[in-house]
């Protein structure tokens, strides 16, 4: 947990199937309301398909839009996700994690659903780090969605809640930088 950051450089080399599959496996660990298990996970490796995900969110990664912000760890932050945002059809492994709004049955609005399901990706991202790989938690899809859903002929009952980069860091992973737990623990009330 305390060197599970964000990774946005990766190696271009394959990730073995065996460890996709534990990746995945820790996210179908995830608690779910009524153990309803919302999670549906579309893997991309072939890659074309990457390819043409990759050509969706190219032109959104511009490493102008990083020089621009002042402040220096927001600037790095930024570039990384300038730079993962044009080199997405390269790394090895997409990952998409979709949800099913199937709980409470006919639900008014997903949040049951989506409470599972980022649970299940925060520890796809957890599990990648303990494996020696990098991965990222990000909304990327959201960008070109339409589009995304298209490719990926995701069904027009799921969500796409996440989309995973997972690859082997092309970057050392450095510290984390948290609030100290005394700064945002409460005991009995506020």
């Amino acid at each position: 947990m305390g060197t599970a950051r964000a990774m946005r450089y990766f190696r271009p080399e394959p990730v073995p199937d065996s460890l996709v599959e534990k990746v995945i496996w820790a996210g179908t660990r995830a608690s779910s309301a009524n153990n309803c298990q919302p999670w549906d996970f579309v893997v991309v490796q072939a890659s074309d398909v990457r390819a043409r995900l990759g050509a969706l969110f190219a032109p959104l990664g511009s490493a102008a839009v990083a020089q621009s912000v002042a402040e220096p760890t927001a600037r790095r932050t930024v570039a990384g996700a300038m730079n993962l945002l044009a080199t997405l059809g390269e790394v090895p492994v997409l990952i998409f994690v979709c949800g099913q709004n199937n709980y409470p049955e006919q639900a008014p609005d997903p949040t049951f659903m989506y409470s599972a399901v980022y649970a299940a990706a925060q520890n796809m991202v957890v599990a990648a780090r303990a494996l020696g790989l990098g991965a990222a938690f990000t909304t990327f899809h959201r960008f070109a969605e339409a589009d995304v859903r298209k490719i990926l002929a995701v069904p027009d009952d799921r969500y796409i809640a996440v989309t995973i980069p997972l690859g082997w860091p092309a970057r050392p992973f450095g510290p984390l930088t948290r609030r100290p737990v005394e700064d945002v623990l409460h005991h009995d009330r506020w």
